[in-house]
Parts: structure tokens; C-alpha cells; sequence
């Protein structure tokens, strides 16, 4: 079995596949406070309470975004899990072509996230990632990773509001947005966040899917926050909850070590 695990800015996703079936999700706060037995002693209950024997994982592949977790994170995940971890970064086979300036500024959720992307659904795709920043990105016909662009997240906009405005209200995000026109501060910054967020992504669908090579894409959205943007485009998206876990499982099948035979 494989452990699977995706530092992000606000949460740690968690995964354990049984070949290729997700035995297990789970989150948990992302805090760079905690040192790493205290993140070993969380991963090793973890399991336990979810049933998953420890002596049965043969793997672990690590992403992070955030630098200050990632060592702790990862000597907590060999602790807990008995294995080597195999992080994702420069070196790694990716599978798909990157053609941005700096490949190795390309995080390794985004890389897993096209990875999965492309096995599962093929090429061209849009990649939506909403949680604490949105980030949308283009994979032409050719596998090609082209760019994209960096938003911050529907939840982070509405805290700035929050902290810069004494005078607005708060407000609930959950549930559909149908009016365009906001009638008090809370409908209005409501309105504003909703389907200001799903403008975005809508516009830069549009304006991807007419490069060359990106006619006919895919679009496909994952992260915390994707559910309450795409319900309110235009544009067909597809939501994938797994599309991170799932590419982390991939790359670890390009770079997994092999055996070695004597």
C-alpha cells in the first residue's frame, strides 16, 4: 500500500491507496508549530483509527507547497509509515512536457494534479485548484504543461475583506448564488465573491481554450473550494476530489525504486 500525502497551505491531504484504489482521505491541519513527532505520533494514530496496517504500506510519496512543513512532514511520514518518502520535485519523471521558465518552480501539487488530469481524462485540459489560492492552468494536445495563473481563494478574499473593512458583514459562502445584483453588504460582498470567482475562472477558460493547441479541452477542478466556485459557471467543468492524491499515486508508480536482484 502507498500513503499519499499533500501539504497545502491550510490542510495536509492524506491518502493511502491499495494498488490503485484509494483506501483512504483524510485532512488535517496544516501547522508549522507542531514539531515532527508530534505529526508522527498524529499520522501513526491516524491509521490506527482508520484501520489501515501499518506493516502492509510499501510506500510514500510526499508534495508540499509550504517549505517550513515539509521536513517535519516528512520525517514524521518515515516514522509513522516504516518506508522511504519519495518527494516530489526537481528530477522526478513527470510523464508530460513543462514549458514554463523555471520548471522546477512548478509545485508539486500542480504537478500531480496534471498528471492525473492527463492519465485519466487525456489532453487538452484546463486545471482548476481552488483552496487557499486558485490556481488555473493549460496542458495542450502535445502534454504540454503551457502556464497559467495564480488568484487567491474564495475563502482568503473573503477574510481580506473581513480584516480591511470593519464596517462589512460576515457572511455565509455555502450554498447557491443566483442573483447578480446584490441587495444589502452581505448579498453584495456574497455576490461579489461567488461569481466574481466563477467570472475568473470562466474568462480563463475561454481565453486557454483558444491558444493553439487547447481547441476541445477538458476542464477539470479540484480542491476545498471548487465545489463553490464551479457551481456558479458557465463554462462545464468537471470535479475530481482525488485529482491530487490520485497524481501523487502516479508519479510515484514513474519514480517508485525499483528492486534490485542479485
Amino acid at each position: 500500500m502507498l500513503l499519499a500525502i499533500d501539504i497545502g497551505n491550510s490542510n495536509i491531504s492524506l491518502g493511502v491507496f491499495d494498488g490503485p484504489v484509494l483506501r483512504l482521505r483524510a485532512k488535517v491541519s496544516a501547522k508549522t508549530e507542531r514539531s515532527a513527532d508530534e505529526y508522527a505520533a498524529l499520522l501513526w494514530d491516524l491509521l490506527r483509527f482508520r484501520g489501515v496496517d501499518r506493516g502492509r504500506l510499501d510506500g510514500c510519496i510526499l508534495s508540499s507547497v509550504v517549505p517550513a512543513l515539509t521536513g517535519l512532514v516528512e520525517a514524521a511520514a518515515r516514522t509513522a509509515a516504516g518506508t522511504p518518502v519519495l518527494r516530489v520535485g526537481p528530477g522526478l519523471r513527470t510523464g508530460f512536457r513543462i514549458r514554463i521558465d523555471d520548471p522546477s518552480q512548478l509545485g508539486g501539487d500542480l504537478a500531480a494534479d496534471t498528471l492525473a488530469a492527463l492519465t485519466e481524462y487525456g489532453a487538452p485540459v484546463v486545471l482548476i485548484d481552488a483552496g487557499t489560492v486558485t490556481t488555473i492552468a493549460a496542458v495542450d494536445e502535445t502534454r504540454t504543461y503551457l502556464g497559467g495563473c495564480i488568484l487567491p481563494g474564495i475563502h482568503r478574499s473573503a477574510a481580506v475583506l473581513r480584516e480591511t473593512a470593519a464596517l462589512l458583514p460576515p457572511i455565509d459562502l455555502t450554498g447557491p448564488e443566483s442573483a447578480c445584483l446584490g441587495r444589502s453588504s452581505a448579498s453584495a460582498i456574497r455576490c461579489g465573491l461567488l461569481l466574481g470567482s466563477a467570472m475568473m475562472v470562466d474568462g480563463f477558460i475561454a481565453r486557454y481554450e483558444a491558444l493553439a493547441g487547447m481547441a476541445g479541452a477538458k476542464r477539470i477542478a479540484t480542491g476545498g473550494s471548487a465545489g463553490l466556485v464551479t457551481a456558479q459557471c458557465r463554462e462545464e467543468i468537471l470535479l475530481d476530489p482525488d485529482l491530487t492524491l490520485k497524481g501523487l499515486r502516479y508519479l510515484y508508480e514513474n519514480n517508485r525504486p525499483r528492486k534490485k536482484y542479485v
